[in-house]
């Protein structure tokens, strides 16, 4: 997993919407959390969103995205290395916590509960969370509807694309799951000529090649819909919504996922 990750440092500055959240985002988590006055924990060190609350502290695994992506500590904002499903912090004393695709990453429903609970256990009993979605349609996209759109210029960019076509490709897998590999193949499988969708779309080809870095990877995402993601949900939080993140190219897909009021079992 250390090796994808570094794969997507490297990577970075090619990458665009919606795996990095436009400015549409950032209002969405500042209306929906009011997150001006908190204190701000968030999964990741995703840069756009370095600046909300009050104060930060991100928290990642990786000393090699810290250093490559973290826009920098300041008095305001740190990045410390830490597990998601461990937060280095006290029971119930986090304000306010947010995830940026951060339950895609992980892969199967089992580690999205543990996700959950452990912010559950984070969560003062007024703090508040916000984790945005990539979450497939409840009906999947024929590949070949995908191919057509985005050859007639319908999607925005490469980035989107690589969702809606990992999106074709879970077919009822169980837990909504995809190794990365099987992005990949799904890919190669719908747009063969990689050449073409240059040409067709506008995006050159550094873009496109972006995907390579799921080759021999052994990581697994999932793409599980909002319906089946609110009910996990409502297993660790009393207060469970679903808020619209914009309009940028899959933002449809991409709503912010809102907890609040963790459920305290004696």
């Amino acid at each position: 997993m250390t090796e994808h990750w570094n794969a997507i440092r490297r990577h970075w500055q090619l990458l665009g919407s919606p795996l990095r959240p436009p400015p549409e985002v950032v209002e969405a988590y500042n209306r929906e959390l009011d997150l001006a006055r908190s204190h701000v924990v968030m999964f990741g060190v995703t840069p756009e969103l370095a600046g909300l609350g009050a104060r930060m502290t991100a928290v990642d695994e990786s000393a090699d995205m810290i250093a490559g992506i973290w826009p920098g500590d300041t008095e305001s904002r740190k990045a410390v290395r830490g597990d998601w499903f461990d937060l280095p912090f006290d029971e119930a004393s986090v304000e306010a916590l947010i995830g940026d695709g951060c339950l895609s990453v992980i892969g199967a429903a089992d580690l999205r509960r543990r996700l959950f609970a452990s912010i559950a256990r984070a969560l003062s009993a007024d703090g508040r969370a916000g984790i945005r979605l990539y979450a497939s349609p409840e009906t999947r996209d024929e590949p070949q509807d995908v191919r057509t759109l985005a050859l007639a210029g319908g999607v925005s960019t490469f980035h989107e694309l690589k969702w809606r076509v990992a999106m074709t490709a879970i077919a009822g897998a169980p837990d909504y799951v995809i190794p990365v590999t099987g992005i990949l193949e799904q890919f190669e499988a719908m747009f063969p000529d990689r050449d073409e969708l240059s040409t067709c779309t506008g995006w050159e080809l550094p873009v496109i090649g972006t995907i390579d870095v799921y080759r021999n990877s052994s990581v697994i995402y999932n793409f599980a819909p909002v319906s089946a993601l609110v009910e996990e949900a409502k297993v660790f939080f009393d207060d469970v919504d679903v808020a619209s993140t914009g309009t940028y190219g899959l933002a449809e897909r991409c709503p912010l996922l809102v907890l609040r009021a963790p459920k305290r079992r004696d």
